[in-house]
């Protein structure tokens, strides 16, 4: 007789970052009572006292699959990993500097035990320093159910790059044929390999309303942003959605209204200290010069002044916000 598939898989990629992921465990643990959760590490061969910090954890009651890598394969090669491990039925891939806050797994567990959706959404608060529970633990249990995949993109949009805010029923990807994720290695957005072939097939999405995931802020880089979330999030778009598809269009639409302006504002800000120099507008232009959202919402962020553009942004994030309100007649 096999063995009864654990509900829920937690898998970690981590790559020299020790001190945040004992953070990350030590918060963690705690909150896993039962084989219903297989905890998973995917050490990407980091050169710093990683492997110490698990081993630490090793001798507690839950189970931690542990993986070295012999060398670095990268970011995207190590979260396809923890993806092609995860035994679970469902997958939550959590970055090794994020914090799941005590109390959270449970009320994730809540939901997925009712096995009623196939996709979630994890609100999350930020921290700067050094990461301390909150104070209260309450949580309202409020939760926002979709009636369909449109409207699910429209609400999480460009969140849904944030890995650690997204669970996957891996069971339901598995049913269906579906693309061969290595092929989006380099991208430095693989996991929304996955992601998107899941919204193509309308799950049915639920989003966490209480803020569960606590993420570090200023800990990230390494990019472009205009080639990461502009060429290459457009690309995920055409060839797991399509870009004419009601869901493709909400995503990028609401990436150009919303994401855009103000990560172009922050780069001219110098905020984005640990991201690559780029050619913004002629990145940006050629990609989307073709929707009018670009010339509304985006350029005047790239070429006013800068005390005028991030009058703008604040403005868009108003406009925005009206157009939730009334069911995004502006993003569709």
């Amino acid at each position: 007789m096999l063995p009864e598939r654990p509900l829920l898989t937690i898998a970690i990629p981590t790559y020299n970052r020790a001190d945040c992921l004992n953070v990350l465990l030590r918060e963690l643990i705690p909150q896993i009572t039962d084989d219903r959760v297989e905890l998973l590490i995917s050490d990407n061969a980091s050169p710093d006292h990683t492997p110490k910090i698990v081993d630490a954890y090793c001798p507690r009651d839950v189970k931690i699959n542990y993986i070295r890598n012999r060398e670095n394969i990268g970011p995207d090669a190590n979260f396809l990993q923890c993806y092609n491990l995860a035994k679970g039925e469902y997958v939550w891939i959590v970055g090794d500097d994020d914090v799941i806050v005590p109390g959270g797994l449970r009320q994730v567990l809540k939901i997925l035990e009712k096995r009623e959706f196939d996709q979630a959404f994890v609100s999350a608060y930020t921290f700067r320093d050094a990461y301390s529970p909150p104070e209260r633990s309450r949580f309202s249990g409020r939760v926002v159910v979709f009636s369909n995949a449109v409207n699910y993109a429209l609400r999480t949009y460009t969140g849904l790059a944030f890995i650690t805010g997204n669970i996957l029923r891996k069971a339901t990807l598995e049913a269906k044929p579906h693309p061969d994720f290595s092929e989006m290695i380099g991208t430095n957005l693989i996991h929304l390999s996955w992601t998107y072939t899941l919204l193509s097939m309308n799950p049915k999405c639920i989003l966490f309303r209480d803020r569960l995931v606590a993420v570090k802020t200023e800990n990230t880089g390494g990019y472009g942003t205009c080639q990461v979330f502009g060429k290459n999030l457009k690309e995920m778009v055409r060839l797991m959605l399509g870009e004419d598809s009601e869901v493709g269009r909400a995503l990028l639409n609401r990436n150009l209204q919303s994401f855009l302006p103000w990560a172009t504002v922050e780069d001219r800000s110098g905020k984005s200290v640990n991201n690559l120099p780029e050619d913004t507008e002629a990145i940006l232009r050629g990609l989307y010069g073709g929707n009018i959202r670009y010339w509304i919402f985006l350029w005047p962020a790239l070429k006013l002044p800068l005390p005028l553009a991030k009058m703008w942004v604040f403005l868009v994030k108003v406009i925005g916000r009206i157009d939730r309100a009334v069911g995004y007649p502006i993003s569709r």
